[in-house]
């Protein structure tokens, strides 16, 4: 059996270094995790090398090396993307390093600023394509074409009408509570609440995601599912999707019943998503994409500057509204010539 490669030393300083990354930065294990693959990208690189005998030919080299290398999945070159994010984690580290005791003499702070890419590859690095998404009419009639006869379909009819209605990351809907949907009484209106303690959100934000529009059938969906949960003994704290498990009836046939657990994997509900829309003769676009048709939708209604407002307050984002227009807001090719040219000069 083939020995996984490391260095003794270098373990010993990256553990200090991770440990520093959760506990003095805050960053989430996550993040953490993407500091934990870059290093060991580049101590690939370097065959393992102590870390102490860091120079510019290696951070040159390895922008090389990174550059060329292939996605195992597309066999492209891999994202200018993820070649930036990966050496600003590793000059992180070492601009750390060399203020460490025994690393400091051998590691100078200017030398670690060659891993700074290019301007150029910085700009590729972050350019954007137009994200495709649906139309609101096509989310619509795929939810109402949803069989909703049996548990499990009552679940995947629900899922999409509250990812239309909230637009949640799908990991909130994926550790989203029956509890997690509460009335207003004194506003008349329903949302998705996403307590951090109990909802999976991004950066632990607490989110009161009010539900968009007043598309009865779509609230009827969520809710009516809801009250069925309840009435086989779910209470607010179990999950609001639960699992599907494998299980036979009172005659001893097979079937599949919901379990008060949550869906394991994100793979699990993007199938429901991709299936959903496949029998409704549309292409597949991640559940995210939702974002995109509101944010479209609203950007064309004469109350945009206010519903653009709320919507970053429903989406996390109310500190900077400016992330809903420019990651959510741009506009097709077609759209924007036609927006432009109609603009009256004269």
């Amino acid at each position: 059996m083939k020995k996984t490669k490391y260095n003794s030393q270098n373990e010993l300083i990256k553990t200090k270094f991770f440990g520093m990354l959760e506990n003095a930065k805050g960053r989430d294990p996550k993040t953490v995790d993407c500091y934990v693959k870059a290093i060991h990208e580049f101590e690939v690189y370097s065959n393992f090398l102590d870390f102490k005998k860091f120079n510019t030919k290696l951070a040159v080299g390895f922008k090389e090396y990174l550059s060329d290398k292939k996605n195992m999945r597309t066999g492209q070159n891999i994202s200018k993307s993820y070649l930036r994010h990966c050496t600003s984690q590793l000059r992180e580290f070492f601009e750390w390093l060399s203020r460490q005791k025994g690393y400091d003499r051998y590691i100078q702070y200017d030398d670690v600023q060659y891993f700074t890419l290019s301007r150029n590859n910085r700009n590729k690095a972050r350019a954007t394509n137009y994200q495709e998404s649906y139309t609101i009419e096509e989310i619509i009639s795929t939810i109402r074409k949803m069989p909703s006869g049996t548990p499990i379909e009552m679940r995947n009819k629900a899922i999409i009408s509250l990812a239309l209605l909230t637009t949640p990351r799908i990991s909130a809907l994926q550790t989203a509570r029956i509890g997690s949907i509460k009335y207003y009484r004194d506003f008349d209106a329903w949302a998705f609440v996403q307590n951090p303690n109990l909802v999976d959100t991004k950066f632990a934000k607490h989110i009161t995601a009010f539900f968009i529009g007043n598309v009865q059938d779509l609230y009827k969906n969520v809710l009516d599912f809801v009250e069925f949960l309840k009435l086989q003994g779910f209470t607010d704290t179990c999950p609001l999707f639960p699992r599907i498990i494998s299980s036979f009836t009172k005659e001893g046939l097979p079937c599949l019943v919901l379990e008060k657990d949550f869906v394991k994997s994100q793979s699990t509900i993007r199938a429901i998503f991709k299936q959903a829309f496949h029998n409704n003769d549309l292409p597949y676009h991640k559940p995210h994409s939702f974002r995109h048709a509101i944010t479209r939708r609203m950007m064309r209604s004469d109350r945009s500057p206010l519903l653009i407002s709320n919507l970053a307050q429903n989406l996390g984002h109310e500190k900077d509204q400016g992330v809903i227009i420019s990651c959510y807001g741009t506009s097709p090719e077609h759209d924007r010539a036609g927006i432009l040219k109609a603009f009256e000069l004269e």
